[in-house]
């Protein structure tokens, strides 16, 4: 079986989990630009708590790979996904809690900023892919 016609394609989720860490810096740049050095290391922060998760997420569910392992690969996900949701929350408590001074808006849009890389990267891959 050839690799690109593999069952699970891990190239989406490297693809995603580089366009996240690139992210990080932009939204520090971006809040800094826009306010302080305050919301650049908040956004920063933020963004590093969601680049976390999704790594995490990633590593966790594409371990197991190929139609045999479709259980495996489905408890996997499930076991990524419930690790990315307390990543993401103990990762908030802990800057809300630790990190003072600290801008709550810039967290939460450095968060939201390299989330939204979710939708972005099945469109650059694509891209790439055509050029291929």
């Amino acid at each position: 079986m050839s690799r690109t016609s593999r069952l699970i394609d891990r190239r989406l989720a490297k693809a995603l989990v580089f366009l996240q860490a690139l992210m990080i810096p932009v939204s520090a740049l971006i809040a800094w630009a826009v306010k302080d050095l305050t919301a650049a290391y908040s956004a920063a922060l933020g963004a590093l708590v969601c680049w976390l998760a999704s790594v995490y997420f990633s590593w966790q569910s594409f371990r197991a790979a190929g139609a045999r392992a479709s259980k495996q690969v489905l408890s996997n996900m499930y076991r990524g996904l419930l690790g990315k949701f307390a990543i993401v929350i103990v990762g908030f408590i802990l800057i809300l809690s630790n990190v003072k001074p600290l801008s709550p808006v810039a967290l939460f849009c450095g968060f939201i900023l390299v989330q939204s890389m979710s939708w972005v990267a099945p469109f650059w891959v694509s891209r790439l892919q055509k050029r291929a």
